[in-house]
């Protein structure tokens, strides 16, 4: 099922992951794992191998522990810019991923579109949940800015944030 978001820098849908998509997921996780290894100055074919023993480990971890989770690809006109992993916990959903093309950060559409994914539960009454890498400032930036409060003492490095629905009052 297709999902779409209008937002103030374009419209943006979200549908499921397909098999087709194997290149882009790699391509969209060695343009964010990629940063840091190069920073360790190491020979590009070296970075190519951890690379793809990382992206591997990371799928296969992600599918391992959340086997009925929502993998979505995020696409701006029909082209896929980034991806967005739900795992729904009952109460709340946890947003597992979420990672846009290097040239889609910092420009306000990563808030505004996960504002709108946050605001769509929330209509449903439904909590939103993310950790978060302590050391990952654009992401806690975004995460505080979007109204996630920390809900647990930071652990293994990583900050678990909620960002709780308003409150629907029923008069009547």
């Amino acid at each position: 099922m297709e999902r779409r978001y209008d937002t103030k820098y374009g419209t943006l849908t979200m549908r499921p992951e397909r098999d087709e998509d194997d290149a882009f997921l790699f391509a969209l996780f060695r343009s964010h794992a990629g940063r840091e290894l190069r920073q360790a100055g190491l020979p590009d074919a070296a970075l190519d191998t951890m690379i793809g023993f990382q992206y591997r480990a990371q799928t296969m971890t992600h599918r391992g522990q959340f086997p009925d989770a929502a993998y979505s690809i995020i696409e701006s006109d029909g082209a896929p810019i980034g991806r967005l992993i739900e795992a729904d916990e009952g109460a709340r959903v946890y947003f597992v991923d979420f990672a846009l093309l290097p040239e889609r950060q910092a420009k306000g559409l990563g808030t505004a579109f996960i504002e709108r994914v946050a605001d769509e539960w929330g209509r449903k009454g439904r909590a939103a949940r993310v950790e978060v890498q302590i050391a990952n400032l654009p992401s806690l930036k975004l995460c505080r800015n979007l109204g996630f409060v920390p809900i647990a003492e930071a652990r293994m490095g990583y900050v678990n944030l909620l960002r709780t629905p308003p409150v629907l009052h029923n008069f009547g």
